[in-house]
């Protein structure tokens, strides 16, 4: 069970505190700081901080994704390699899952390095099914695994 975690919207403010992060989260090609930037400005996409509750709220994840139409779209996810492992990653995701819910959403789709076999189990577990692959997403040779959940009726109704 993870710590109890509070999510609060992405401010530019917490750019620098968000940058530490994804750096360490992805060394090889992090994101830039105009990217974060430059998502606070879309009013389809939202990014949203995980930070523990306690009296020192550390940041332990994040994550960006786009609400277009009744699709969501996961851009970006990370978590605090000191927190990974314990149930970080799922709090997000299902952050995600609930704004889906809130905005009838009829289905989730990401992608996921196809050697990140920690982030596709998660994404398995959580009701991802992998629907395809695209070559060299994150590179010459290094190819992402499509993910995604449909979300239907029944779905949204008993909360998962």
């Amino acid at each position: 069970m993870p710590p109890a975690l509070v999510f609060e919207p992405m401010v530019a403010a917490d750019l620098l505190q968000v940058m530490e992060l994804e750096r360490l989260a992805f060394p090889v090609e992090p994101w830039t700081p105009g990217l974060f930037l430059h998502e606070l400005k879309l009013d389809f996409s939202r990014l949203e901080l995980a930070r523990t509750s306690d009296a020192k709220r550390r940041l332990v994840g994040y994550a960006c994704w786009w609400l277009v139409g009744d699709e969501i779209h996961i851009l970006n996810l990370a978590v605090h390699p000191d927190a990974q492992g314990r149930g970080m990653g799922r709090a997000l995701v299902q952050r995600v899952l609930d704004d889906a819910q809130a905005h009838a959403a009829t289905s989730v789709s990401l992608e996921v390095r196809h050697d990140n076999a920690a982030g596709a189990a998660l994404y398995r577990a959580m009701g991802f099914s992998h629907i395809g692959r695209r070559k060299n997403y994150y590179g010459k040779g290094v190819d992402a695994l499509i993910m995604e959940r449909k979300l239907g009726v029944d779905q949204r109704s008993n909360g998962s």
